[in-house]
């Protein structure tokens, strides 16, 4: 990935392009709202421009978009008091809505429930495809807490499920 400097339109025009996929899937995620997801990524870009145009480096633009990401969807919910459901953590699981469909609707509750740092961490590494190394520079973090953190997630999140699924009906993760 090469850094992003101050240059003409066409070089913001080409990163917003390369990047907006992934940052609003990220913030999607997050917030499970499309109408904040779009205002938060909107901020997201503005603030990447204002730092172009101030001639700031950044080494890599995609982790550098992800931590702003981040930020702001931790505002928005600080902001919002509560956490929004995720509504599209599994979307593109959803090819069988008999009996997987409400298994998908419990992941996806129980996803919801996750704290923050747990839940950051499971859509960095699962859904955005993040190595340990890139999720610690995300979250301001280490590896080792970041390895803490997928692990103390997938055991809440086993343990969310079996707890609300019937009995005979365990998961592993």
């Amino acid at each position: 990935m090469t850094p992003a400097r101050k240059t003409d339109s066409h070089s913001f025009t080409q990163l917003f392009h390369l990047h907006k996929n992934h940052t609003y899937d990220f913030v999607l995620k997050m917030l499970g709202d499309k109408d904040a997801a779009a205002d938060v990524v909107q901020d997201v870009f503005v603030k990447l421009h204002e730092h172009m145009d101030r001639n700031l480096p950044i080494e890599d633009t995609k982790f550098w978009l992800f931590i702003v990401a981040r930020n702001l969807c931790l505002n928005y919910l600080r902001r919002h008091r509560k956490q929004q459901p995720l509504d599209s953590v599994i979307d593109s699981l959803e090819h069988s809505y008999n009996a997987v469909d409400s298994r998908l609707s419990a992941l996806r509750q129980a996803v919801g429930r996750l704290d923050s740092p747990y839940k950051e961490g499971l859509i960095l590494k699962v859904y955005q495809g993040f190595t340990y190394a890139e999720i610690a520079e995300i979250l301001g973090t280490t590896v080792p807490a970041v390895r803490a953190i997928l692990f103390k997630a997938r055991n809440q999140l086993r343990d969310e499920l079996n707890r609300t699924q019937a009995k005979g009906d365990s998961y592993e993760l």
